[in-house]
């Protein structure tokens, strides 16, 4: 009471948060910006800079592209099969056969799946419906796969990602169905087997390319050759599983419903992990949806999936979709990064990105720069500042009860001095008047400074409840529930009523109105699933879930969620809804990474008192050692 000091905590970095002490040093896989690829990968066992080596003339300014590569798309097919005048077929080169006719090479797609035609006896019924759907349709030749992708099997892989511009191409496109002659299973009708055929991952592009306003004829071997079935594009969607979501990618190719970028690539990613996929490159997804796009990057053997659709995305002007990609919560922990469905059940394109990925890392993850970001304290509670508006009787207690020890001591000090007087006036048989005074004066001050101790649990009551007008902003974090009133307690030393729960920061949050109609948080254990998960995290083994708080003293919120392993740093990457989307991130030293273990929806003042940061590794999911 000597020394009064301040109760409610220190100020430190000037009421910020604490900040995140990291940045991304290393080189990416995959650059946004070819100046800053590491030049002298080219000759190390790079996969992507190896597989563009031999089409990239040596020298400095060529490996710098090459990091970023764009392939070219082809204007014509390089093989057609042309028609004779009155019977048969000869496979061509197209550049070959222009120069000898010096006419336009129009042709029809004939399409089909290499899962019914796999002998050479059936691939010549290829040939014999190719020859008699374009006679019919007055074209001079038509493209078919099995004859026109090249002779060497480099002109073969080149060409099998060129596809949709044949398509593009093409004057119309007739299909193919079958039943294999060596399958064992039942002969199926046609519209089985195109059903069959619709399940493959590289007929969707097929189909959506295909000419406005056509109709596509249906063949089957085992059918007559002159009556096929025809099905106008539109209602093509009908034979597909996913009718509902694929028959807006067609309406978007026909002109009536156009999609944005995103709303594109979404959907049509949605729709290519709908079908089987039969792939020859972990990337093949990517590769597929690339044919729907303008820009193209060169194949990469060595991709993973993720990281195709990655140089996809960032070729691209698809309104940031792996900035909002990072910033959802997936339904599950295991929830493939396709799948792109949040917990929160809002669509990519209601998330604003306040982020930019500027590369891509090894390992199936992003760089991204301009990000906020906050350190999370697991060590402890610790005291928090705070600041509270005065009043004239904060003002009076405070100072008076600081004045209590000065009072006491002098009281004390006055009332034994004015004793000692008396007890030396009576032995010299002189009266005076100082030894009454001080014991007057003496008394006065002990009474006072009595009563400030006695009336001490009231004024303490004063100075230290009350409305809250800013605090020292902290993010503190542990492992389990624990009920407000005891948080409360351990932060501020009492049950004020200062915390509350946060009304939908996580997916775990309870809300409902009070009896002014106002929104306010509940305890999320209210709520019997959530108390469930609550006692099953007790026990949860070695990569389950588990149960973490959160507490928030800027915003004096305490949310609950659940994640694998504890967060170490908060992120802030977008905003949807009114809301912050935070990213909760572990991290993982030896590769410098943060992995998203969880996201969480804040208040947008958070803003104010976090800093941003540099660049930062950033995973979407963590595996299991």
């Amino acid at each position: 009471m000597f020394f009064p000091v301040q109760a409610s905590g220190e100020i430190r970095n000037a009421g910020k948060y604490d900040s995140l002490p990291y940045r991304f040093w290393g080189y990416p896989y995959h650059t946004k910006n070819p100046q800053e690829g590491r030049i002298e990968m080219s000759d190390q066992s790079h996969g992507l800079v190896q597989a563009l080596a031999a089409s990239q003339p040596q020298s400095g300014q060529a490996t710098k592209s090459a990091l970023n590569p764009i392939s070219e798309r082809p204007v014509e097919p390089n093989y057609l099969c042309f028609l004779q005048k009155t019977q048969g077929i000869e496979t061509r080169k197209v550049s070959e056969w222009k120069v000898e006719h010096g006419i336009e090479a129009t042709y029809l797609l004939v399409s089909y799946t290499s899962e019914q035609f796999k002998t050479e006896e059936e691939q010549l019924f290829l040939h014999d419906v190719g020859e008699h759907a374009a006679r019919a349709a007055g074209v001079r030749a038509y493209w078919v796969g099995c004859s026109c992708l090249g002779k060497t099997k480099g002109e073969q892989e080149n060409n099998v990602w060129s596809i949709s511009d044949v398509v593009r191409g093409a004057r119309s496109m007739v299909i193919v169905v079958s039943n294999p002659v060596n399958k064992e299973s039942p002969a199926a009708d046609s519209t089985a087997l195109l059903r069959q055929w619709g399940t493959r991952v590289w007929t969707l592009p097929e189909v959506l390319l295909t000419p406005s306003n056509s109709n596509i004829q249906v063949y089957a071997r085992n059918a007559n050759i002159d009556e096929p079935m025809t099905f106008h594009k539109r209602n093509f969607a009908t034979l597909w599983g996913d009718a509902s979501i694929s028959r807006e990618l067609i309406d978007h190719y026909e002109g009536n419903l156009i999609l944005s970028s995103l709303e594109l690539v979404t959907i049509a990613l949605r729709c290519l992990h709908n079908r089987d996929k039969g792939l020859y490159l972990p990337g093949d997804m990517a590769y597929a949806l690339m044919g729907l796009l303008r820009r193209r990057p060169t194949i990469v053997k060595t991709d993973t999936a993720f990281q195709a659709f990655a140089r996809l995305s960032l070729a691209n002007d698809n309104d940031m979709l792996l900035e909002r990609l990072i910033c959802i919560l997936p339904s599950t922990p295991s929830q493939p990064w396709h799948e792109m469905e949040d917990q929160w059940g809002v669509s990519l394109w209601d998330i604003i990105p306040s982020t930019q990925v500027c590369g891509i890392a090894d390992d199936d993850t992003v760089i991204i720069d301009g990000g906020y970001a906050a350190a999370i304290r697991w060590k402890a509670f610790a005291h928090v500042a705070n600041l509270k508006h005065d009043s004239w009787r904060r003002f009076f207690f405070r100072y008076g009860f600081r004045s209590t020890s000065y009072l006491f001591t002098v009281g004390i000090i006055l009332l034994s001095n004015g004793v000692a007087q008396n007890a030396e006036d009576n032995d010299d048989g002189e009266s005076t008047a100082g030894g009454q005074v001080n014991i007057a004066i003496g008394t006065f001050f002990l009474v006072i400074a009595l009563c400030f101790i006695l009336v001490a649990p009231y004024i303490i009551r004063i100075l230290y409840t009350g409305k809250i007008w800013d605090t020292q902003a902290w993010f503190f974090g542990f492992e389990g529930y624990m009920d407000i009133s005891t948080i409360e307690q351990h932060i501020f030393g009492a049950d004020m009523g200062h915390l509350k729960w946060s009304t939908n920061g996580s997916s775990l949050s309870v809300h409902a109105p009070n009896e002014y109609g106002e929104c306010i948080g509940q305890d999320p254990t209210s709520n019997p699933n959530t108390a469930e998960k609550v006692e099953q995290a007790i026990n949860a083994q070695m990569g389950a879930e588990r149960i973490f708080t959160l507490v928030d003293t800027n915003t004096l919120t305490v949310t609950l969620f659940s994640a694998v392993r504890p967060p170490v740093a908060v992120v802030l990457c977008g905003e949807e809804g009114g809301m912050q989307r935070a990213l909760l991130c572990s991290y993982d030293w030896s590769t410098q990474t943060l992995f998203r273990e969880s996201v969480l929806r804040m208040e947008t003042l958070v803003l104010e008192k976090m800093a941003r940061v540099g660049r930062l590794r950033l995973g979407m999911r963590r595996e299991m050692l």
